[in-house]
């Protein structure tokens, strides 16, 4: 049931947001990162805090609001997977991230992971069809886009023996060497 409100909680707090890169409704791609935590057999508070880890960052949600209706372990894994200060410039905002992400629990880094996984897999599908120009499209260009997603890898190793991680790594090796 936890999981059912998650999705309508998510749906209802991405409502109107698109994705920059194909326009696409936001609220599909914390539904996939859900989606594909699940088909791993993670715990419902990784599913949920999955579906959920956007909110916060991106909507008027709050971190007390999700620990209110999931509880504090889905609340803190969403912490650890939100970027704090949206005033700070694109590089500061991704080394905090990245420097509180070396402090996260092991099922965080699962998270982070898909969340990832499933950007990457959205640039591969566009990059054909955009070329070099996809990566005016974001904040920050291809190398740093490619430093971003290499320090990513490198948080991450502790769960390098799964295959989530390997699918990560080997959609990034293709995309920074297209």
């Amino acid at each position: 049931m936890l999981i059912y409100n998650a999705i309508h909680t998510a749906i209802k707090a991405h409502e109107g947001q698109i994705r920059k890169l194909d326009q696409d409704i936001y609220v599909a791609h914390p539904i996939e990162v859900g989606i594909t935590l699940a088909k791993h057999n993670l715990s419902d508070e990784v599913i949920i805090a999955g579906i959920l880890h956007d909110t916060v960052e991106d909507t008027p949600l709050t971190l007390e609001d999700i620990k209110r209706e999931f509880g504090p372990i889905v609340a803190l894994y969403v912490k650890y997977c939100s970027e704090t200060n949206k005033e700070d410039s694109w590089k500061k905002r991704k080394l905090n991230y990245l420097a509180n992400l070396s402090q996260a629990p092991m099922d965080v880094l699962y998270i982070v992971c898909v969340d990832k996984l499933t950007n990457i897999k959205s640039i591969y599908r566009h990059l054909d069809r955009l070329g070099e120009p996809l990566w005016d499209k974001f904040n920050a260009g291809y190398e740093d886009q490619k430093w971003y997603y290499t320090a990513i890898l490198d948080l991450l190793r502790p769960i390098a023996d799964h295959p989530l991680y390997a699918e990560l790594e080997h959609q990034i090796a293709i995309v920074f060497n297209h």
